[in-house]
């Protein structure tokens, strides 16, 4: 391990814990990390193509006096496809949570109408531009900032710190799962998924459903009798969208989903049809839809109540032949993820609100906030028992629709970022 001039695990030091989080964020670096981050965002990295920009970042954790694992991440769906990834840890003196920073290094497809290079990290009036400058590689490059700002100051920590740069976000929070799967563990997790800032402690969760309808091969030549017996599936499918309803529609109180609507989640329950695929003269056919789930539904509760729609159309219908395949994708669904709440005075949630209080002296927004309809990395781990927050610089509300040409991040929103999860770690950790 490389010897750092300034250990997290300084001992005999006695500092209040303001006074540790003031030294820790006067010390970090602006230029340093948004060199950093224009370091990344030159080395592509769509999903499972992240090997190069992960041992860049291993490269960094070293050089910072981390203890490096590096790791395989299969492809959930494509058998032999896999990528690489490190995490770091830094040991602190012990007796002390172990707080997890989790970020992707995958990015958004490559949308047309770029007016950058999006590799080329243009830097112009404060603005960092290029693929992954908001989600994740900014967040990233922030707290990891953070962290060396952490040691730089002398501040002593009790706890460790994990660094987890993942790959394959993307598809499912491959990554993540992969760090859960070879037994990775930690006390809480900052997530740095784009949210403006604010401080996603309520996120919604996400059920794909696959509704596979059937029915007997008939031709234009037919009897009256096979013709009787005869339910296109496509117009199966027909029937069974107008019993779920319209996408991005909110789902009623009292439909046929149930839930208990969510203060910080208006709106939610909300579906979208994202699929239908079949054969030309093929006999069966899938419709694929989300369901994008709040605090309270169960991945058991929505078998029940999409067969319970399912039954009834049956009942009214009896050559509707559908199965219901629940997750989509089957029992290890890389899309299943579970609905996720933490208090605001959860210690992670109200460490976070203290964090953003110092990094800029106002009040942060707190709940669903800019992470409505967005689930990432953190419902993955809080679903292993890992509570999570959502957290980090860039809005997707800047642009007309997300993924979009011209990703950008500000660097007064990495600032936030940097100083907002310094002092978290040294309120948690300390």
């Amino acid at each position: 391990m490389t010897e750092h001039p300034v250990s997290m695990s300084v001992k005999g030091t006695k500092m209040d814990q303001a006074a540790m989080s003031a030294r820790a964020r006067d010390a970090i670096d602006q230029d340093a990390m948004v060199a950093l981050l224009r370091q990344m965002i030159a080395i592509p990295s769509q999903h499972f193509e992240e090997a190069k920009v992960g041992a860049f970042m291993a490269e960094r954790m070293h050089e910072a006096g981390f203890s490096v694992t590096e790791m395989d991440v299969h492809h959930p769906l494509q058998e032999g496809r896999l990528t690489r990834q490190s995490i770091g840890l830094l040991k602190g003196t012990g007796g002390g949570p172990t707080v997890m920073i989790n970020g992707h290094l995958d990015v958004n497809v490559l949308m047309p109408g770029w007016t950058v290079d999006p590799h080329s990290a243009h830097y112009e009036d404060g603005w960092i531009w290029g693929l992954g400058a908001q989600d994740d590689k900014g967040g990233l490059a922030a707290a990891f900032e953070a962290i060396l700002a952490i040691q730089r100051a002398g501040v002593p920590l009790k706890g460790d710190v994990l660094f987890c740069p993942v790959a394959a976000h993307k598809v499912g929070g491959t990554g993540t799962r992969t760090l859960v799967k070879n037994g990775v563990k930690a006390d809480y997790c900052i997530n740095l998924e784009h949210s403006a800032n604010t401080i996603g402690s309520v996120i919604v969760g996400s059920v794909r459903v696959r509704l596979r309808t059937k029915t007997p091969g008939l031709f234009f030549r037919f009897t009256e009798e096979a013709r009787a017996g005869y339910f296109n599936p496509l117009e199966q499918h027909a029937l069974l969208i107008g019993a779920f309803g319209p996408s991005l529609t909110p789902l009623p109180h009292n439909g046929w989903a149930r839930h208990r609507p969510h203060p910080q989640l208006p709106g939610f329950p909300m579906i979208r049809y994202d699929a239908v695929s079949k054969d030309h003269y093929g006999t069966s056919s899938d419709l694929i839809f989300q369901i994008r789930t709040v605090p309270g539904m169960t991945l058991q509760g929505v078998i029940e109540d999409v067969t319970a729609v399912v039954e009834r159309l049956k009942a009214q219908h009896p050559a509707l032949d559908c199965e219901i395949i629940i997750p989509a994708n089957g029992a290890n669904d890389p899309f299943y993820m579970e609905p996720t709440a933490l208090e605001d005075d959860h210690p992670l949630v109200a460490a976070m609100i203290h964090g953003y209080r110092h990094a800029t002296g106002k009040e942060p927004q707190v709940g669903g906030v800019e992470r409505i309809g967005n689930f990432g990395d953190g419902n993955v781990l809080q679903a292993a028992g890992i509570p999570s927050v959502q957290f980090g610089p860039g809005d997707i509300k800047r642009y007309p629709e997300w993924p979009a040409p011209d990703e950008r991040v500000h660097v007064t929103e990495l600032m936030t970022t940097s100083r907002t999860v310094a002092h978290a770690i040294v309120e948690l950790c300390g």
